[in-house]
C-alpha cells in the first residue's frame, strides 16, 4: 500500500484497481470472474460505488474497507472505476 500512497493522483486509481479489483472485474472493468458486475456497464453513483468497494455486496464482492487507506485513496478508486464505463 505504500508504493501505491507515493505515486502521483492520476496513477493512484489505477494502481488502487490493479491491485484489488482487476483479478475479478479484469482491465476493462468486463471481466466478470466469480459473479463481478461488468464496470464498463454500471449506472451505479459515486454514493453506491464507494459502499460496495467499503462493505462488499450481494454478489460476492469482498468489503475493501480496511485495505484502502487514506479516504482520498477511495476517491481516487471511485473516479478510475467510472473511467471505465462505456
Amino acid at each position: 500500500m505504500e508504493e501505491i500512497e507515493k505515486l502521483p493522483e492520476m496513477e493512484r486509481g489505477k494502481a488502487l484497481y490493479d491491485a484489488k479489483c482487476v483479478s475479478c472485474h479484469g482491465e476493462d472493468g468486463k471481466l466478470g470472474s466469480s459473479g463481478a458486475k461488468d464496470l464498463s456497464q454500471s449506472t451505479l453513483t459515486d454514493s453506491e460505488i464507494k459502499n460496495s468497494i467499503l462493505y462488499g455486496n450481494e454478489n460476492g464482492m469482498p468489503p475493501f474497507k480496511d485495505q484502502l487507506g487514506a479516504e482520498e485513496n477511495l476517491d481516487l478508486l471511485v473516479a478510475y472505476v467510472k473511467s471505465l464505463r462505456k
